[in-house]
């Protein structure tokens, strides 16, 4: 290995951390590192059964193919590669054992041996959804092979890489749900293809404070109580955030939860499970990202509406009051009685709400009432 100084690392190591909060500067990262190990080429890549992208020092389009990606995936080497430890340095020449029989199969003799690939290190980044991310770096034949030093060296290197990526999607993370969902009355949570749960909002946060939520948090993943429910809203997530080739697939689903239909004491959630964003780790497309909106089921009406109503129809406070009355499921005869005027005033007031609302009977005003109730959430 050529000596390194302090300086040299230094400087690497601070693009990676400039990386972690700029996904455009891992490109620089890559040239460094090649630098730094007096590489002929470097390289982080994302690799699963259809594609296989990089960030790399050679503008190679033939090595980010689909029949590239297909070669890898059908030597037994990426499979051993992608079952190693995230973090763990290895050559991936040799990690099957037998180097000359690796040398004979079509990985190296149409892929890595064209682009003298001949000398390698390599280490695992993220593994999610059936993609894995890995460090590439590599000499030519006549520049020598990676020594314990390198290794060493590589293997102080790395931790930096990871911590970097995991603050790069946490911003990114955290950048689209604070831009769009922060300040909405209803729960929402951002989660990756297995319910883990990136982000979410403070209504989400207050509906997961009561304690007859039927969700909860189960070591930062976001679960149902009834298994039935929790088995559906595993379905919906893993829908909503599927990928193949880079298209999306999924649309994600509705559910209630809790869904026992016989037990009116329970709280009853909508959730709205959907597609998100294609959130990014180390410059490349990462898994997609769903977004679960959580609202109840509402059991009755809430303080807000007669105001609410009020000022949406341009009603007067009587008309409100009758037009709440009436969303609640109380009759004519029982609002009047209880707000003691006669049977035939409220007749006017509802008139009148017709006209204001151009509904024309009872149940299409209710119906219109209930459709346009406000989200909930912050009171939970």
């Amino acid at each position: 290995m050529t000596e390194v100084t302090i300086e040299s690392v230094s400087t690497v190591v601070g693009q990676i951390y400039e990386a972690a909060y700029d996904q455009e500067r891992w490109p620089d990262v890559v040239v460094g590192l090649r630098d730094l190990f007096k590489a002929s080429r470097s390289c982080i890549a994302r690799l699963d059964q259809q594609a296989f992208s990089a960030v790399g020092t050679v503008d190679d389009p033939g090595l980010c193919s689909p029949e590239a990606a297909a070669a890898h995936m059908r030597d037994p080497i990426s499979t051993v590669a992608a079952a190693l430890p995230v973090g763990k340095i290895y050559d991936r020449t040799r990690i099957a054992g037998d180097v000359a029989a690796f040398r004979r199969r079509e990985l190296w003799q149409d892929w890595m041996r064209p682009r003298d690939m001949h000398h390698g290190l390599a280490s695992n980044l993220l593994a999610s959804n059936g993609s894995y991310w890995f460090f590439d770096i590599h000499r030519g034949s006549k520049q020598g092979a990676f020594g314990a030093d390198d290794i060493d060296l590589l293997q102080k290197i790395v931790p930096h890489m990871l911590r970097a990526g995991e603050i790069g999607r946490q911003l990114e993370n955290t950048s689209a749900l604070a831009s769009a969902f922060s300040h909405l009355p209803f729960g929402v949570f951002l989660v990756d293809g297995f319910q883990r749960v990136a982000q979410m909002n403070e209504a989400a946060e207050a509906m997961l404070a009561r304690p007859d939520s039927p969700l909860a948090l189960n070591g930062g993943t976001i679960v149902a109580s009834n298994l039935r429910d929790a088995q559906q809203l595993q379905r919906l997530v893993a829908n909503a955030c599927s990928l193949h080739g880079g298209a999306m697939l999924g649309t994600g689903g509705t559910l209630l939860v809790p869904s026992d239909r016989e037990r009116f004491d329970l709280t009853r959630l909508v959730l709205t499970v959907a597609p998100f964003v294609d959130a990014r780790a180390y410059g490349l497309a990462s898994e997609r990202c769903a977004v679960i909106m959580v609202t109840e089921v509402a059991r009755r009406i809430p303080d807000s509406f007669e105001t609410h109503i009020r000022y949406l129809f341009d009603l007067t406070a009587a008309e409100a009051k009758l037009a709440t009355a009436l969303a609640s499921g109380r009759s004519l005869k029982e609002t009047a009685a209880n707000s003691n005027i006669t049977v035939k005033t409220c007749r006017t007031y509802l008139e009148r709400i017709f006209s204001k609302t151009r509904t024309r009977q009872q149940s299409e005003l209710v119906a219109l009432l209930k459709s346009t109730e406000p989200l909930s959430g912050r009171g939970w």
